[in-house]
């Protein structure tokens, strides 16, 4: 997810160890909550900052950051769980093309790829809005504040002054600053999925666990911090509270199985972007609704949470499907025809994690030969077909054919071998994949 210019009501990027926050432009009535942010910094941040040790902010620069003149400022907060955790601005001289850019991150969160995504989202803002380069000061110690504007790709000019480094870079949107963006998106969306599709502990609620071989919770109380996944099935009217209680509890994902009292047809599109929303304000990934759930046959983790009753067994394809009857479906063939995988996604109605992200981390797993999709529609065309066009160029990548020219087309164009039906595809897997070693 790019860190481009934030809309008014903001937007979530994810972070370098595929954790989620929400960017988006300061409000007025922030003020209160910048105070208390700054408080909470350490001694050595404060003064990586504002070059003393500012124990309290003056309400001018309170002021100044809470209230921004639109034309020649902009001042970004990110936040998880509705916890402030950095702050980036810049501030230009009347009309001049250069800014002067600063940020500053909480130290529970430093070293977390925040800093580059803040400053990404304030250089697209400031191209928008007529300024061509930035410009900063920072101190010779201040390590990481250097790294960040180093990790974004811009051609950074860098002149020390005894204790301070004066940095100027141009803000144009050049092939390295976009192919540095672009893996760097790569590198956390792979994270992020990673501890979905092999967590090493899972919280129950509603849902089931076959022969997992991590960690498993079944109550939210005394929740360890830092558990991989939740899986729900249930009431839905249940939901919110449940998604608030892992958030508060520090779930990395959430998988979304079947809801009872769901949303009609007609509502569920807005059921879905609130409960995004929600999950993803809380830091969290959102798996579903509507998933069959998560398969992994790697030896050390044996994850299955679904009941079918033929599986296949360890092999080296990976699959994502949207529609869990097809995919309960597609299982059950590969395991008929003795071809095994490594895993596979069940994405239900994709309110959050897609195809895009399963396709970014089989990309790099060792584990995985060849990826099939059985999906309706490809989200984020752009994207996919770059990072379809990887996997296909380095593993076998195949599809079910949607019935729509258009996907079908773009599908083929980024590498893919497409078969008209799913009878046709188990055959295309068969001849094209490995054998497993074994089904279930």
């Amino acid at each position: 997810m790019s860190a481009a210019e934030p809309p008014q009501g903001g937007s979530d990027v994810l972070l370098s160890d595929g954790g989620s926050a929400h960017l988006r432009p300061v409000r007025a009535e922030d003020e209160a909550r910048i105070a208390a942010f700054h408080r909470a910094l350490s001694l050595d941040t404060i003064r990586f900052r504002y070059f003393s040790g500012l124990a309290v902010l003056p309400k001018l620069i309170l002021r100044r950051f809470s209230h921004p003149d639109p034309e020649r400022e902009c001042v970004l907060v990110a936040e998880v769980s509705g916890e402030l955790i950095g702050l980036a601005s810049y501030h230009r001289r009347g009309s001049e093309d250069s800014a002067e850019a600063a940020f500053v991150i909480a130290d529970a969160h430093q070293g977390r790829g925040l800093g580059t995504l803040l400053l990404e989202a304030l250089a697209q803002h400031a191209r928008a809005h007529g300024v061509a380069r930035f410009h900063a000061d920072t101190l010779v110690g201040n390590r990481p504040m250097l790294r960040v504007f180093l990790d974004a790709g811009f051609p950074v000019e860098r002149e020390a002054d005894g204790g301070v480094v004066h940095v100027r870079f141009p803000l144009e949107e050049t092939p390295r600053v976009e192919a540095t963006r672009e893996q760097r998106e790569h590198l956390a969306e792979a994270r992020s999925v990673r501890r979905l599709i092999a967590p090493r502990s899972v919280l129950l609620a509603g849902g089931r666990v076959e022969g997992f071989r991590g960690v498993v919770h079944r109550e939210l109380r005394d929740l360890p911090r830092d558990v991989d996944l939740a899986l729900f099935a249930g009431e839905s009217r249940e939901l919110d509270a449940f998604v608030s209680a892992c958030g508060d509890a520090g779930v990395h994902a959430l998988c979304v199985g079947a809801l009872r009292a769901a949303p009609d047809r007609e509502a569920r599109a807005g059921f879905d972007r609130e409960l995004r929303a929600e999950v993803r304000a809380h830091g969290m990934r959102l798996l579903g609704p509507e998933s069959l759930g998560i398969l992994n046959t790697a030896p050390d983790l044996a994850l299955r949470t679904f009941e079918l009753e033929r599986l296949p067994g360890p092999g080296s394809l990976a699959i994502a499907s949207e529609s869990p009857a097809r995919g309960a479906a597609l299982l059950a063939g590969l395991a008929e025809r003795h071809v095994g995988v490594s895993s596979f996604v069940s994405l239900g109605r994709r309110a959050d994690v897609s195809a895009n992200d399963c396709l970014s981390y089989w990309l790099d797993d060792g584990a995985t030969r060849s990826v099939a999709l059985e999906l309706a529609s490809v989200g984020n065309p752009l994207k996919f077909a770059r990072i379809a066009a990887r996997v296909a160029r380095s593993k076998g990548l195949f599809a079910l054919a949607t019935g729509d020219p258009a996907q079908d087309a773009l599908l083929s164009s980024a590498g893919a071998q497409l078969a008209p039906s799913l009878d046709a595809l188990l055959t295309l897997l068969r001849q094209r994949a490995l054998p497993s070693t074994g089904s279930r």
